[in-house]
This record gives structure tokens, C-alpha cells and sequence, in this order.
């Protein structure tokens, strides 16, 4: 139980994150200490959202069985 919440949590930081991102309109961010396209930074945190929830709904899934 207590890894399917760290996952819901992981997909509300990472719609957080790319809300800001594209609310702050700047061409670049930082990414690990590199200048990165905010782009790459929103389709990044696009992609660990969704396995995230995928990963979610998998544990709900088995719970339920």
C-alpha cells in the first residue's frame, strides 16, 4: 500500500512540474546541471508520470484479485 500512494505521489509532482514548466515560458531549464530544451524536461516528466500511474493501477489491480 505504501508504494502505490509513493506512485500517486510521483504522478502529482510530475503534473505539478509540467504545468510550471510551461507556465514559466522560458526556452530552457536546468536538468542535472545541464541546459536542456523545457520541452525535453516536460516530455520527460510526462513519461515517469505515466509508467508511474501504469504501475498504479497495476498494484491496484493485484490488491483487488
Amino acid at each position: 500500500m505504501k508504494n502505490k500512494n509513493l506512485n500517486l505521489f510521483i504522478v502529482a509532482f510530475s503534473i505539478i512540474s509540467i504545468i510550471v514548466n510551461l507556465v514559466q515560458n522560458k526556452p530552457t531549464s536546468d536538468l542535472f546541471g545541464f541546459e536542456v530544451n523545457s520541452w525535453f524536461v516536460s516530455i520527460l516528466w510526462l513519461l515517469i508520470g505515466l509508467v508511474s500511474y501504469k504501475r498504479y493501477k497495476d498494484k491496484k489491480e493485484e490488491e483487488g484479485n
